[in-house]
């Protein structure tokens, strides 16, 4: 869902701000490409709307397209189903939507408490808009996902405390941290590279991050991913099945889909896109290059956990060590570990991953 109310000065994402003609012409044109995918459907285990900001549709047009899509998939087989969500769009009668199509998660994009850092990000939301929010989704029983942002030019330790100690009094069932990296095309990259704004320093990012996740350990997360932490139980099986280089069908405006050792993504323009599904076309994606042997490991080391050597052999038969000898100068310099048979990196290597992968790729 590509549409957003009010574009950030960070995102690099495909959205637009658009007319409700065209919300609603493209709303047909993904029931469309749906059905093109019928027989990939009964295989479906999670679903996953983001964007863009699928919550800035109207709850009319957004119940429509879920009804639509209840009649295609198997809604009793749906292990997870989640949507993002700007908290001033998460109202009563929004989760009254939700519920009523089985989607039981909330990813719900807060990046800070700060109302200067907010202003400066591009945010239509307050503070107090984000605790009203998390009344609301307390209130429904829904699972619901958190994510901020640190390394944010102009972003002090007290910034990052105060989002914090939200977190500690929101107490959600999962967050997602990012560091904010700067993208080409963005506004916060022009006003960085004219020097309007100081960028982030690293030492300090790395300093931050090692602030987070001691303070989101100690009040019960688990961090199973570099940028992602959950109390037990509430991992994202939908975003695991990403990072364990498992088959998804991607739908919609830019969207990538990867089954059968094959990676494929949809046009980035609308116009192209509705052309292509109105003209029934079935050459509306091209195939992007897929290296699994490299994915796999590129991915599964991004989990705390690491990756499984045997399983990585049987999968690929060879061993990983033969396809990437490197890693092993990473072990002797204390950047990845193995235990048991796992291959993973250390505490040290986390804040250092970029150099191992630069290397790998």
């Amino acid at each position: 869902m590509p549409f957003c109310d009010q574009i950030c000065t960070y995102c690099d994402f495909c959205k637009m701000v658009t007319s409700d003609h065209t919300k609603k012409e493209y709303m047909k044109a993904l029931i469309k490409e749906l059905e093109y995918y019928s027989d990939l459907l009964s295989h479906i285990e999670t679903i996953y709307i983001g964007g863009g900001t699928p919550s800035s549709l109207d709850d009319d047009l957004l119940d429509a397209f879920l009804e639509e899509l209840k009649l295609m998939v198997d809604m009793k087989q749906i292990k997870e189903f989640t949507i993002e969500a700007n908290p001033n769009d998460v109202t009563d009668n929004w989760i009254k939507t939700l519920k009523k199509h089985h989607i039981t998660r909330v990813s719900m994009g807060v990046q800070s408490m700060s109302e200067n850092i907010l202003k400066f990000l591009g945010r239509t939301h307050t503070a107090q808009i984000v605790e009203d929010a998390i009344k609301t989704l307390k209130k429904s029983k829904l699972n619901f996902n958190l994510d901020f942002l640190y390394a944010i030019p102009g972003q002090t330790k007290e910034d990052l405390e105060k989002d914090l100690n939200y977190i500690k009094k929101f107490d959600p069932h999962h967050i997602s941290y990012y560091s904010l990296i700067l993208e080409d095309k963005t506004v916060l990259n022009y006003l960085i590279n004219k020097h309007k704004v100081d960028d982030f320093s690293e030492d300090l990012a790395r300093d931050f991050g090692e602030i987070i996740d001691d303070k989101l350990n100690g009040i019960g997360y688990k961090k199973y991913e570099f940028s992602n932490y959950c109390k037990p139980g509430f991992e994202s099986k939908h975003n695991l099945i990403y990072w364990n280089l498992e088959e998804y069908l991607g739908v919609g405006l830019n969207a990538s889909s990867q089954f059968n050792y094959v990676r494929m993504i949809n046009p980035r323009k609308i116009s192209v896109y509705l052309n292509d599904i109105n003209d029934k076309s079935l050459t509306m994606h091209h195939l992007e290059d897929f290296n699994p042997q490299l994915e796999t490991l590129l991915v599964g080391l991004r989990k705390t956990e690491g990756i499984d050597l045997e399983q990585y052999k049987k999968k690929f038969k060879i061993d990983v060590f033969k396809l990437y000898p490197q890693l092993k100068k990473y072990i002797d310099l204390d950047l990845l570990k193995i235990e048991g048979s796992r291959l993973m990196f250390t505490n040290e290597g986390v804040y250092l991953s970029n150099q191992v992968f630069v290397d790998i790729i």
